[in-house]
């Protein structure tokens, strides 16, 4: 039974550590030597940024030996036994995500399921939080919150354009048919169909490559659609809208598009309109009958 880590808890000594809401960052320098590292996991999902030293991970894509700078994403579970070929010199920072943050965004965005080294624009996010937390530990909540949110989004948006480059031809006919009839009862052997392919082949195949279920990429596509009929459509009832989106009723509609975007349907809108256009309803709303 692999060791379990609890929250912000990695194999190192703290040098520097800041904090906010659902995320806890430090930079650490290597305690354990290689022969001393187990197998274990983290309850949380958390990042790893080697900024000096070798590094030996089990992460997808991961040479056999790493060199500075690394960035491993490994989401709640990973069981792994990633190490540092050499304490000395080595230093890392590490961005822990509380599960409640990760359920949070899911609505939003759909992270790697598996371990995965990242690149480009998720490095460079990273660096900048490092930076930004070595300043003498100075940087604002808001500044931390907002740059482990841009690492949550260059995260997803890096894995979904590895798996995007390797999707089937069939693949993407299924999303395609989500997308273009997402205001309809799709049923998942309907789209296994139109794919010509077994529906467990479908989840499996869907997952691997979009990181989620047909069923959370129709969730995404009906709550798109939702947003733009509201912003095109200002004087469509949301019943309707509801309706033309494929949500059962004006009431589940109401309550996943607040649990999406933090506003109601109606809340939604009336921020859409302009300045002028609401002090005349708010005046209208005030005149006596």
């Amino acid at each position: 039974m692999p060791r379990i880590f609890g929250h912000g808890q990695f194999l190192g000594q703290h040098e520097q550590r800041w904090q906010a809401p659902g995320f806890s960052v430090a930079r650490l320098v290597p305690t354990v030597p290689e022969h001393g590292v187990e197998e274990h996991t983290h309850a949380e999902g958390h990042f790893v940024l080697v900024l000096r030293g070798s590094y030996v991970s089990s992460a997808r894509g991961a040479p056999a030996l790493a060199r500075e700078p690394l960035l491993v994403y490994n989401p709640p579970g990973t069981v792994h036994r990633d190490r540092f070929r050499d304490l000395q010199g080595g230093v890392f920072v590490t961005v822990a995500v509380q599960v409640a943050t990760l359920r949070e965004y899911a609505d939003a965005i759909a992270l790697p399921d598996h371990a995965c080294v990242l690149e480009g624009l998720a490095q460079r996010v990273a660096r900048r939080l490092a930076a930004a937390g070595g300043e003498a530990g100075t940087a604002d909540a808001l500044t931390i919150e907002s740059l482990c949110a841009e690492l949550l989004d260059a995260t997803a948006t890096y894995g979904r354009t590895l798996a995007y480059r390797q999707a089937p031809a069939w693949l993407w006919r299924a999303r395609e048919r989500i997308h273009d009839d997402c205001g309809s009862q799709l049923g998942l052997a309907d789209i296994a169909a139109a794919a010509g392919v077994h529906p467990v082949h479908l989840t499996r195949a869907f997952r691997r490559h979009f990181g989620g279920t047909p069923g959370d990429y129709l969730r995404r596509c009906r709550l798109a659609k939702a947003a733009g009929l509201l912003r095109a459509r200002s004087h469509q009832g949301l019943a309707a809208v509801a309706d033309a989106c494929g949500y059962a009723d004006q009431a589940h509609f109401s309550h996943a598009f607040k649990r999406a975007f933090g506003l109601s349907p109606a809340r939604y809108r009336e921020a859409l309109r302009p300045p002028a256009q609401v002090c005349q309803i708010q005046d209208r709303h005030r005149r006596p009958a």
